[in-house]
């Protein structure tokens, strides 16, 4: 029972994961992953940017985690 559950949330994590990867623009994104003018001259990063950097390395640790947890029981 346990184990499930752990799955289950495993799976949402993992789905979190992906997203906030996929919409985070990349540092040689070039013209095409512009969000503004301002970010090409100034080089720096917006704060969705920051909030999704945030995000990926909160839910990339708890991926960690519950995966460790999940081979531990088993």
């Amino acid at each position: 029972m346990v184990v499930t559950v752990l799955m289950v949330v495993d799976v949402i994590i993992s789905v979190i994961l992906i997203a906030s990867v996929l919409l985070q623009s990349g540092k040689s994104a070039g013209f095409s992953g512009l969000g503004g003018g301002e970010s090409l001259f100034t080089g720096k990063p917006t704060d969705m940017d920051e909030a999704l950097s945030r995000i990926t390395m909160v839910f990339g640790i708890l991926f960690a985690v519950v995966n460790i947890v999940i081979a531990r029981i088993q």
